[in-house]
């Protein structure tokens, strides 16, 4: 059976109030972890923690975008690559990424400006659904712009403007620091999920 879990607009807001009252100190962990939010029920549900219409997905856009850079897709969830294996990716297929430069603990996100363009990050809202994913490795991280990003087993998480069409993969290796996420936030190439 397929779980979906629906993402932050509680996390958003307790980070927002964390990072407002100085509680992010440097030995406070930089985003709410997602087992804060009320459990989700099993079949998808919103930010309510009450199961969304039926259809009701069908009726949202896939996803949205940000001016400053990012998107916000309908779906993350569980993909698969013959190549990497087991691979995270957005409700329409394309594959997320990776990026060494940010940190996983703390979450770090350091791709922007230009960078945020051609790699846009995964941004979270009060409606999207995951869907196949250990809800104990999703959570969020505030970037540089005030949005907040999803996170992977700590890892922000991209998805490459250059792949054209749902599971290529042609991110994978960019600069030697870009690459393919698996479910658990490690390397898809090097993770046994």
């Amino acid at each position: 059976m397929t779980r979906s879990y629906a993402s932050f607009g509680m996390v958003a807001a307790l980070s927002g109030v964390l990072l407002l009252s100085g509680c992010g100190g440097s030995g406070s962990p930089a985003a709410v972890s997602a087992a804060s939010v009320p459990p989700a029920a099993a079949a998808s549900t919103g930010a309510s923690g009450a199961p969304a219409a039926q259809g009701s997905q069908a009726a949202q856009p896939s996803q949205s975008t940000n001016p400053s850079g990012g998107y916000w897709p309908a779906t993350v969830q569980l993909g698969h690559n013959d190549k990497l294996g087991a691979t995270v990716v957005d409700g329409e297929g394309f594959t997320l990424y990776r990026f060494d430069p940010d940190s996983p603990d703390p979450s770090k996100a350091t791709c922007v400006g230009a960078c945020a363009v051609t790699w846009p990050p995964v941004l979270a809202n009060d409606k999207i659904v995951f869907q196949g994913l250990d809800r104990g490795k999703i959570s969020t991280v505030q970037r540089p712009d005030g949005t907040n990003q999803v996170t992977i087993g700590g890892w922000p998480v991209y998805r490459f403007s250059k792949d054209t069409a749902a599971g290529e993969t042609s991110g994978e290796g960019v600069g030697g620091t870009w690459f393919a996420v698996a479910p658990d936030g490690r390397k898809a190439k090097d993770s046994d999920y």
